[in-house]
């Protein structure tokens, strides 16, 4: 499998943070808009602002699956500008307020207006403007963090003026590259796992696969599961559906990065379908099977709470695959390599594994490619287990005297 990381790179290079998708948004219909790519996938956006990318190759009576990520990650948004080089911002997203202290944070700054995500938009060019965290005030309730903020010196007073409330914060960390087989970024959580459904959608398209998938990126994940209770509440997809969540996941020590990608049978809140749960690991045992240097991980992954289990909440029929993470949320890990990059001292760029990346590229291109023999009861295992008792065991157990 070809290993072009520039979707990958490109994606989580984006400025992102709850509430505030919309360069997300225009990347990907961006990248939706090639020619290859136009004839091939329907782009539309719901109600909510979520975003549904549907390839249509096969028969209607083909089941549709779903696959699901989110397009945000923790971050700050402006919320006022003081005249003395201090302001402040609301932060949304799991860091602990300990992360904060002395932490650099930079403002993404456009060269021009972002052109709302209509046809084939281009993403805006524009810099980052770097700032410190002087003082912030812990989240109470279902109060966001709030912090006070000041601008670096390097900071030039003309594009300080033209950060208004809105504007988009994030750690200042750097773009997105490697480390041997360690990418990092200052997001992972979850463009890594969108990236991963667009690498799918377009090995469905190179392979003229028959199958009907819709790969659904949803808002405000970090929040709260906004966009995917929206999707679920008002039926923004089709009732009672196939859903796999893609995520990213802290890294654990019974599922760590490099062991390949983990098919997650539950997060800190639910288990997930189990025959749904039952096909993906069928599915990755048999390529496993025709390749050796493939690898993959089942595991309970009780580090947080997916969109998984909101899908499962109201009637779906939804299960997860996930990526190992490294320094969740940005928030650093006791035993980050020392070449990962850091905005202070408990802040750090999100890592995943490349070999874990792609095979869950691979796994679930595999798994849309073999959908219509998905069947959402245990139909198939209890005939399997009803002709192994019939054949094998029954005569065995009625010939055998206990006494």
């Amino acid at each position: 499998m070809s290993e072009d990381l520039t979707i990958l790179a490109g994606l989580c290079d984006v400025p992102t943070a709850p509430y505030a998708e919309a360069y997300v948004v225009a990347y990907i219909r961006h990248w939706a808009g090639s020619p290859e790519r136009k004839s091939a996938i329907e782009v539309r956006t719901d109600a909510v602002g979520n975003l549904h990318l549907l390839y249509r190759a096969a028969a209607d009576h083909v089941p549709e699956l779903v696959l699901e990520a989110h397009m945000d990650h923790p971050g700050f948004l402006v919320e006022a500008c003081g005249a003395d080089g201090e302001f402040t911002a609301i932060f949304r997203g799991g860091v602990k307020p300990s992360c904060f202290a002395g932490a650099k944070v930079q403002f993404w700054l456009p060269d021009a207006a972002l052109k709302l995500p209509h046809d084939q938009p281009l993403l805006p060019a524009g810099r980052w403007l770097p700032a410190r965290v002087a003082a912030v005030e812990a989240a109470s309730g279902t109060s966001p963090i709030r912090a006070k903020l000041a601008w670096l010196p390097e900071c030039l007073p003309e594009q300080v003026r033209r950060i208004g409330p809105g504007s988009i914060g994030m750690w200042a960390l750097p773009d997105s590259h490697c480390l041997d087989r360690m990418f990092a970024a200052r997001v992972c959580d979850d463009l890594a796992g969108a990236a991963v459904g667009l690498y799918v959608l377009d090995r469905l398209i190179d392979g003229k696969v028959a199958a009907n998938v819709r790969l659904l990126l949803t808002r405000a994940e970090e929040v709260g599961f906004a966009g995917a209770l929206a999707a679920a509440v008002r039926e923004l997809i089709p009732a009672g559906c196939a859903v796999i969540g893609i995520e990213t996941s802290r890294a654990m020590p019974h599922a760590p990065q490099g062991r390949g990608p983990v098919i997650r049978v539950g997060d800190k809140t639910m288990t997930f379908s189990p025959s749904l749960t039952r096909f993906i690991s069928m599915r990755a045992g048999g390529i496993a099977d025709q390749d050796n240097a493939f690898a993959f991980q089942r595991q309970l992954m009780d580090g947080g709470t997916c969109d998984s289990t909101a899908f499962a909440a109201f009637g779906y029929d939804a299960a997860a695959v996930c990526l190992a993470l490294g320094n969740y949320h940005n928030m650093a890990d006791a035993d980050s390599p020392a070449a990962i990059p850091t905005a202070g001292a408990h802040i750090a760029a999100e890592t995943i594994h490349l070999d874990d990346f792609f095979g869950l590229v691979r796994l679930l291109t595999d798994v849309a490619a073999n959908f219509s023999a998905y069947a959402p009861d245990h139909g198939a295992l209890r005939q399997r287990l009803l002709t192994m008792y019939e054949r094998e065991q029954k005569c065995r157990l009625e010939s055998f005297d206990l006494l």
